[in-house]
């Protein structure tokens, strides 16, 4: 691929989709399975297939119960680790970052019952029967982290590190860096931290970074926004630009990228005004005018946010399910901008380019000098949006967060 050995790893992440972190109590049972494929690896590493399953949690649990950290096999059943059911979900994360595909452990706890947990990434397929070092540890620890997701919503997430079962590299797919991970969470007491990425603030899903996360069992180690290319060592070249080699003092860091997620609900708000973009009188029909209006979380203000050609995106309103566009494809300042049926055109794809601090610049498809905008730079309710040349004016530049 034109700069060494490196793998693509796209990991779903979140509890929801496939309900597979809900457990049965009794009988034996597995913390979760893989139906398909889900991660594309380059230069061999067939082993690591069928990653769609990996159900996000949103806490680390009952990790100081485990003591010695021999090999994975050789755990003692009945910890406290195994007593409930947060600490078994933490379980499932630690083996399925540890081992990799086709390998698994299972343990029973207190009264007996066992409990299957599979491995999926291999960053560390020695502890299954050996010791987890120091380095093992740190690396385990930043996969684990890297998957909490404090609302357990299933996002799909891309992650590159130094381990060999992860590799360095980018994917068009993924364009926002969110952030780095790293720490050592089986210390007593854990050691869990994160950094900012480049594009914490972009792209934002929910229960990740920059979503206003409750409850995250990490912390930001570094002073004002905790830039991770403040404060850690890049990797080596030619990969400086994927992630971290070092942080704080760990060695073994990994970097999350991540897009829109095109199953939430989406507000888009004006960075002048504050107001959000809304159907006129919350109509369904075809060329219904789009407006500004204070948000009030109805459907006629919540967009999916669905990937489309070329880096750009298609924005489909929730109550119409028709999509944002420019009247008749007009190319002229002050065209007004409407919903429309899906139809392919060129009218329907937005780029985005991220202007700072979370706002972005829409830019339609066909004219790479435009930009979505409130007609006069109006403050006032209902005020049409248009489109208009780019001027960088705040009327111009949009927020784009879950919808609440």
């Amino acid at each position: 691929m034109g700069h060494g050995t490196w793998y693509w790893r796209v990991l779903l992440i979140g509890g929801a989709l496939l309900g597979a972190c809900d457990m049965q109590e009794g009988a034996t049972s597995e913390v979760s399975t893989s139906t398909g494929a889900a991660s594309f690896s380059e230069n061999g590493l067939g082993a690591i297939n069928g990653l769609n399953s990996i159900n996000g949690f949103n806490s680390i649990n009952g990790l100081n119960s485990i003591n010695g950290l021999g090999s994975l096999v050789g755990m003692p059943d009945g910890t406290n680790l195994m007593s409930t059911a947060d600490g078994r979900n933490t379980m499932s994360y630690i083996v399925r970052c540890a081992l990799p595909a086709f390998r698994s452990v299972t343990k029973k706890d207190k009264s007996g019952t066992s409990y299957t947990f599979n491995g999926q990434l291999g960053v560390a397929p020695e502890w299954e029967t050996g010791v987890c070092s120091a380095t093992c540890q740190e690396i385990v620890s930043a996969c684990v982290l890297a998957h909490v997701n404090t609302t357990g919503q299933h996002i799909a997430l891309f992650l590159d590190g130094d381990s060999p079962a992860l590799g360095w590299g980018q994917s068009p797919s993924y364009p926002y860096q969110e952030g780095s991970f790293f720490g050592n969470i089986f210390q007593n007491p854990p050691k869990a931290y994160f950094c900012n990425g480049k594009d914490f603030d972009s792209g934002v899903v929910p229960g990740r970074l920059g979503a206003d996360q409750q409850g995250a069992p990490y912390t930001n180690p570094f002073a004002a926004k905790g830039y991770c290319k403040d404060s850690c060592a890049a990797a080596d070249f030619p990969f400086q630009n994927d992630g971290y080699k070092s942080c704080n003092g760990y060695s073994r860091v990994v970097t999350v990228w991540r897009n829109f997620d095109p199953a939430t609900d989406y507000k888009v708000c004006s960075h002048h005004s504050g107001k959000c973009l809304d159907v006129q009188s919350a109509s369904a029909s075809d060329g219904a005018q789009l407006i500004q209006d204070p948000y009030r979380g109805d459907t006629s203000q919540r967009w999916r946010i669905v990937p489309g050609f070329f880096g750009m995106y298609n924005f489909r309103n929730v109550k119409s399910g028709k999509l944002l566009d420019v009247r008749a494809g007009g190319v002229a300042n002050g065209t007004p901008l409407v919903q429309w049926a899906a139809n392919g055109g060129p009218t329907q794809q937005w780029s985005l380019t991220p202007t700072g601090d979370g706002y972005y610049r829409f830019t339609p498809g066909f004219w790479s000098g435009g930009a979505l905008d409130v007609n006069a730079g109006a403050t006032s309710d209902s005020a049409p949006v248009q489109q208009w040349a780019w001027t960088g004016a705040a009327s111009q530049q949009w927020s784009i967060a879950p919808a609440n």
